[in-house]
């Protein structure tokens, strides 16, 4: 009779143990689907906000086109240019001289 409880103690004892490790399993893998998840959607926010830095970029430089333009029709009283600016290309540009 002892040797059955003592077999009987140690059935339950494995499946104790059992279920504890499916219970960590799980919990680890529900952590790691939710920061897969998480990772997707920060990667469909970076490109999103890439997309949205290249788009900026192209206003910014249609922006300064137009300035420019508007700069350079201005005329003094005498029909003379007001400003005149120097060439695009000539001018150097701090962010890349620092490259």
């Amino acid at each position: 009779m002892l040797k059955f409880l003592k077999g009987f103690d140690a059935i339950i004892a494995i499946i104790f143990l059992t279920i504890i490790v499916g219970v960590i399993v799980i919990t680890l893998r529900s952590k790691t689907y939710s920061v897969g998840y998480e990772i997707a959607t920060l990667k469909s926010k970076e490109k999103l906000l890439r997309q949205r830095q290249v788009e900026l970029q192209s206003e910014l430089a249609s922006t300064e086109r137009n300035v420019r333009d508007n700069l350079l029709a201005i005329k003094d009283p005498t029909g003379k240019p007001k400003y005149v600016l120097p060439d695009p290309k000539r001018v150097l540009r701090a962010d890349k001289v620092l490259h």
